[in-house]
């Protein structure tokens, strides 16, 4: 093996072991999902949200490695970086001039911040790589998928232009990786062939000048086998101060300024409430942990990850784009199951213990009396004993709900041979008190 390519072997075999998890993502792998918790976007976002120790690790790391190495976390980690470096393997496109577009990907980072502050997570439902995928591969719609789709056009004609000039997450890692510890640069041995060049998906390297752009290098180490000097190596950087003065403090201001602007109109844009998705949730069940339609409108970046391991199948996404929802006609919500907010990487779903699930209230069950039979199958189908029914009223007299016992699992409603029952969603999710 050459000794510039046992890197890209190492990052290789990094991107089939998320790719791998990413394909397993179900209810009979759940603990697949573990590994897809470690992606920026979603922990990034898990911070403004349900705060958890798991998700300020993940972020916390993928910075401080981003910092120390670069976005390794782009090639290695990332479902959607995988994608594009798949699509640049079928396609074996030798050329890729990419211009920088800071200013770009400065705006649409400052514009997806500022409206996550603002208390909405429109902007990294439609520009976080982790859901477009997760929508794509969980439940294919073109509806859904046009976010994908925009990745996967713009990775045929450019490549990685995508992570290099549109990417949120890409443009926050970008600005750890330019001023990293260990940099990708070209030494005195480079004789200005241009091979590295072509090698380089995301079009960040000039090899009339010698330099590498660190901040938009996406780490895939092509450029380590391609160039025949070995004149490309990670160093540890060194600055010239005086340069750096002279030359980075306009460009600086530049993008502090775009940065500030963009989240500032984000911000603003939040609070008009033109983009919430709030109103779509009011007459919908929220899975168990989602507190309320706006908070969780607020918080959902429709990822499916809970789609596809809700074992009953209930939890449903939105025609299009949009958050998740419950539909309890098609089952119950099966009571000693809390996989969903186990696997919510945003904090959306808040994550319950079982206990805190089977407490928790998503909806609530009414009772027609006028078609009900009196066959009592309700309260011996109700998993909360919220139904009461006394055997001597079979034929008799109708079951009584209480409703400060029901958690509205609708177990009750698919029981019933008349549908006599229904359930209806609550404004707020409570927790029940137990009683015996």
């Amino acid at each position: 093996m050459k000794k510039k390519q046992w890197p890209v072997y190492i990052k290789i075999a990094a991107a089939v072991v998320v790719a791998v998890c990413a394909a397993a993502w179900s209810e009979r792998f759940p603990d697949a999902a573990r590994v897809l918790h470690f992606q920026f976007g979603p922990a990034f976002m898990s911070l403004f949200s349900a705060f958890s120790s798991g998700a300020l690790f993940a972020a916390v790391l993928i910075v401080l490695t981003t910092f120390l190495f670069g976005r390794f976390y782009c090639a290695a980690l990332c479902p959607a970086g995988i994608w594009q470096d798949l699509i640049a393997w079928a396609l074996r496109r030798k050329k890729n001039e990419t211009r920088d577009f800071k200013k770009t990907r400065y705006a649409v980072a400052g514009i997806v911040v500022g409206l996550l502050c603002g208390g909405t997570a429109a902007g990294f439902l439609f520009s976080d790589p982790y859901s477009s995928f997760g929508r794509a591969v969980s439940s294919f719609s073109l509806g859904a998928s046009v976010p994908f789709i925009v990745i996967t056009v713009l990775a045929v004609w450019k490549r990685r232009v995508f992570c290099t000039s549109l990417c949120p997450v890409g443009t926050i890692l970008g600005l750890c990786a330019e001023k990293g510890v260990f940099r990708l640069e070209v030494g005195e041995g480079c004789v200005k062939c241009g091979l590295c060049a072509k090698a380089c998906p995301a079009g960040c390297i000039n090899p009339a000048e010698g330099t590498i752009d660190n901040a938009r290098c996406v780490r895939c180490l092509r450029c380590l086998p391609a160039c025949g000097k070995g004149a490309i190596s990670f160093v540890r950087r060194k600055e010239n101060k005086e340069k750096i003065f002279c030359d980075s403090r306009r460009s600086f201001f530049i993008g502090a300024g775009t940065i500030a602007a963009a989240a500032a109109a984000g911000f603003v844009l939040a609070k008009s409430g033109l983009i919430r998705f709030g109103n779509a949730l009011k007459n919908a069940v929220l899975p168990p942990g989602a507190g309320d339609a706006e908070r969780f409108a607020a918080r959902c970046t429709d990822c499916r990850l809970c789609v596809r391991n809700c074992p009953a199948g209930i939890i449903v996404p939105a025609s299009g784009v949009g958050p998740v929802s419950l539909n309890l006609n098609k089952a119950a919500c099966l009571f000693d199951c809390n996989k969903c907010s186990r696997v919510c990487p945003t904090g959306a779903i808040r994550p319950l213990s079982l206990a805190q699930k089977q407490s928790c209230k998503i909806a609530e069950a009414k009772l027609d009396v006028q078609k009900c039979i009196k066959c009592g199958l309700c309260a011996r189908s109700c998993p909360s004993k919220a139904i009461v029914f006394k055997p001597e009223n079979i034929g008799r007299k109708p079951p009584v709900i209480d409703a400060s016992r029901c958690v509205g699992c609708a177990a009750c409603m698919h029981v019933c041979p008349v549908g006599a029952i229904s359930v209806l969603p609550v404004e707020k999710q409570i927790f029940i008190e137990k009683r015996s």
